[in-house]
């Protein structure tokens, strides 16, 4: 594997940040065009909440979920049924949903240490992939995950969203303008 350092890592990520409205339009253009088949990995919070806005944004059909706990699964078919008036089918294993045929994309919203098999899985079977926050762990994984991806030639975005928002952007430049005063200390907690 080629080492990056740091100038090659952040000219890899601009050159991504540019290349993410084209790819957005696309996305948009095939939506328009006909409904996009998903199947979602990992059904907890996270996962129906991308659900939900995908439905939102319209065009859209869920063919397959995935959990391995029963109760996310269970009560995310139902949820879903009520949605779009048709339950998904249902499966334990994300190998098994992969296999699903008519899938266009894949909604990964699972525990951050899966998404690395779960992305590259999706990769190799030639779908587009929405992946919740964090991409990966660690720079091997996240490499492994850029070149599946990079060889799949499908669309793929990362649920960073939360950072181009209004408040967030705020935050950012009340902090940056030192408006908050010397900051010592940040505590951060993840629930």
């Amino acid at each position: 594997m080629e080492k990056l350092n740091r100038r090659q890592f952040l000219e890899n990520a601009v050159a991504g940040a540019i290349a993410a409205p084209g790819i957005i339009s696309a996305a948009r253009a095939a939506a328009q065009d006909k409904k996009i088949k998903l199947g979602l990995i990992g059904c907890g919070w996270y996962g129906m909440v991308d659900v939900q806005a995908a439905f939102k944004a319209g065009n859209v059909e869920v063919l397959a979920i995935c959990d391995v706990d029963t109760g996310h699964l269970n009560d995310s078919a139902v949820k879903i049924e009520s949605l779009q008036g048709k339950r998904p089918l249902t499966f334990k294993r994300y190998p098994e949903l992969l296999g699903t045929a008519g899938l266009d994309a894949v909604i990964i919203a699972t525990p951050p240490h899966w998404h690395a098999l779960q992305f590259i899985a999706t990769a190799q079977k030639g779908l587009d992939c929405y992946c919740e926050k964090p991409l990966a762990y660690d720079i091997r994984e996240a490499r492994a995950m850029v070149d599946a991806a990079g060889k799949s030639g499908r669309i793929v975005q990362i649920g960073f969203q939360r950072r181009q928002a209004t408040a967030i952007q705020q935050a950012r430049e009340y902090i940056q303008a030192g408006n908050a005063g010397r900051i010592v200390q940040v505590d951060v907690q993840i629930h």
